[in-house]
């Protein structure tokens, strides 16, 4: 499964966009995109957010398993 870095990198690519424009793009500091996209930091539920709408992606909340594991 990829990770959500890999997610918002292919995507960008296949757009055509370097991590500045999709920065840009979405209104973010294009040094956090920069360190979120090279696995340095984790971002924030509203940048994941900027940036998925940016991408036209949809941000879905993962479901969990219960304590009997279904």
């Amino acid at each position: 499964m990829k990770s959500f870095a890999d997610l918002i990198r292919a995507t960008a690519k296949r757009d055509g966009r370097t991590a500045y424009a999709l920065a840009r793009d979405s209104e973010v500091n294009s040094a956090v995109v920069g360190r979120f996209l090279k696995g340095e930091r984790d971002v924030t539920l509203t940048t994941a957010e900027r940036l998925c709408r940016t991408l036209k992606l949809e941000l879905q909340p993962k479901r969990q398993r219960g304590k009997r594991g279904r």
